[in-house]
């Protein structure tokens, strides 16, 4: 199983960007985990872009969130391969 912890920028799908700390995990070809962002609106939850300090992007699904010390997690399902080794 491989981990990446770490920052992360989450693009939604009419381009707009925040920065997001993630948790990671993947198992053969799945992966998911939660991303903490800091002011975020979810409305209209859907598919967005994460990309990863290094320019890797992959495609995610937005979960459930919970407000967690002034910051909201989100919950991230991942699309195809994982992006991170």
């Amino acid at each position: 199983m491989s981990r990446y912890r770490g920052p992360a920028t989450l693009i939604s799908s009419d381009g707009a960007e925040v920065e997001v700390y993630v948790d990671l995990r993947a198992k053969q070809r799945e992966w998911s985990g939660t991303a903490t962002i800091g002011d975020f609106d979810g409305t209209g939850l859907d598919d967005r872009t994460l990309r990863f300090p290094d320019g890797r992007e992959a495609q995610v699904t937005l979960g459930d969130s919970a407000a967690w010390s002034g910051s909201d997690v989100i919950t991230l399902v991942g699309t195809g391969p994982p992006p991170f080794p």
